[in-house]
């Protein structure tokens, strides 16, 4: 058995619980906040056996989507003066998925 946790934007997270339940892929969800841009994220725990993991993965995949946008940097960022605001483009979305062996679990 492992478990998986999957990191996604909350952008993605409803339609990945859908996808997830479509598969009878167990999952719970827990709003978090990333670090670096400051943005909701939604983060996926999901016990499954062994065999059902690459199944699970594929549907993180399709379901997780990556999108550019822009953005501009603070002028409190290190080594920017207050007069540059010019706006980077950036990759929002996707997954980060880490996969765990688990010794036993038990449900009560």
């Amino acid at each position: 058995m492992k478990l998986m946790f999957a990191i996604v934007q909350t952008d993605d997270a409803k339609r990945l619980t859908k996808a997830l339940n479509r598969h009878k892929i167990g999952n719970t969800r827990i709003s978090s906040v990333g670090g670096f841009l400051h943005g909701g994220n939604s983060t996926f725990m999901i016990g499954i056996d062994d065999d059902k993991v690459e199944e699970a993965l594929d549907v993180i995949k399709q379901e997780s989507s990556t999108r550019k946008e822009y953005t501009v940097i603070p002028s409190s960022f290190p080594g920017y003066s207050d007069s540059i605001s010019t706006p980077v483009q950036i990759t929002l979305g996707g997954a980060t998925v880490f996969i765990v062996d688990v010794e036993s679990s038990y449900k009560f």
